[in-house]
């Protein structure tokens, strides 16, 4: 009978304290789940700059866990970027500082989703929702430019490794492939590309590009405007900041001639022009643009919808980009124009 109660008493005793266990973890949990911010994450000095910068951002109202998943979380990708945020501020281990991985940035896409539906929607119907497998796996283009380091700069920014990692080229039996076949339908250009969360307020309507060289976000506003040139004379390029993330990917070659490469600078009666004078932000569609500044602007009076350019049909061979009334009036422009090209 004394074993029983001596057994009993332990049993007890285990059990009352797994219980204490438990509930002191799911109050600690708790606490760090709802608890503010300053008192939690940037409790910790490793955080500190990062919590100023978010105390500075347009997402300042909205709490950490919102983006990055809470104590209480059961994203297993933010749990272990927590865990690791916690053995590298006991080890003292900063020789691997924080940094954005890509299942991390794929997981705030539904965050970003959640409070921007309208701007989400928008960058799906767009060619920037494009995909890995549409990128990389094109035979025909893979045939006139095989995929390079260099195509990850604006074609997988956030992805790990190299093209090697990323893309298998083809062999006499089998075509190109991904090395993870689940990265197909991935997005290739995730909002964070050009957004950065904690961005100051301000900041954020201008966009911030994702270097993947130096892991980190740069402020439109500090990118330089591009020198671009048509033959020897230098092309007016407008100076909205904006502008000069567009040029970060779809910018001219080595030569700096407009029209090289994926190009798309404005020239010939739209000179100066940004990008966004023209083209949505998100969908990018440039369909309704036209009725900003025509017909009043249009020197010839005709209704330049109409017009053969690559507005009317991606087969002319006048590109609404750069196209100048010479292109038209090949005998010459008519007196009352000249000048206004």
């Amino acid at each position: 009978m004394r074993r029983k109660a001596w057994f009993r008493i332990f049993a007890g005793m285990v059990l009352y304290g797994g219980v204490l266990v438990v509930t002191s973890a799911v109050g600690g949990l708790s606490y760090f789940h709802f608890a503010n911010p300053r008192n939690t994450c940037a409790s910790c000095h490793e955080m500190t700059g990062v919590h100023s910068d978010w105390s500075a951002s347009t997402h300042r109202t909205v709490h950490c866990r919102n983006c990055h998943g809470g104590a209480l979380t059961l994203d297993v990708h933010a749990l272990e970027s927590h865990l690791n945020r916690v053995v590298q501020h006991f080890t003292g281990d900063l020789s691997r500082p924080l940094q954005l991985k890509e299942k991390h940035v794929l997981g705030l896409h539904d965050s970003c989703r959640a409070c921007h539906p309208q701007a989400y929607a928008d960058w799906q119907s767009s060619r920037h929702s494009t995909t890995y497998a549409r990128i990389f796996l094109d035979p025909a283009h893979n045939r006139t430019e095989p995929p390079t380091n260099d195509c990850l700069r604006c074609h997988g920014m956030f992805a790990a490794g190299d093209i090697a990692n990323l893309v298998v080229p083809p062999t006499a039996k089998t075509p190109w492939a991904l090395k993870d076949p689940a990265k197909a339908d991935q997005p290739a250009l995730p909002c964070l590309a050009c957004h950065q969360v904690h961005a100051r307020a301000g900041e954020t309507q201008k966009a911030n590009l994702y270097d993947r060289r130096e892991q980190t976000h740069f402020s439109a506003e500090r990118l330089p405007v591009s020198a671009i040139f048509q033959g020897e004379r230098a092309v007016k390029v407008s100076r909205d900041p904006r502008q000069r993330l567009c040029t970060q990917c779809h910018a001219p070659d080595a030569t700096r001639q407009l029209g090289t490469s994926d190009d798309r600078t404005p020239a010939g009666v739209h000179e100066g022009l940004s990008c966004r004078d023209c083209h949505w932000s998100h969908n990018n569609s440039a369909k309704s643009s036209c009725a900003a500044c025509h017909p009043a602007d249009s020197h010839c009076g005709l209704d330049v919808t109409k017009m053969d350019t690559t507005f009317l049909s991606p087969t002319s061979k006048h590109n609404v980009h750069t196209v100048a009334c010479a292109d038209c009036h090949t005998a010459g422009v008519p007196k009352g124009l000249r000048g206004k090209n």
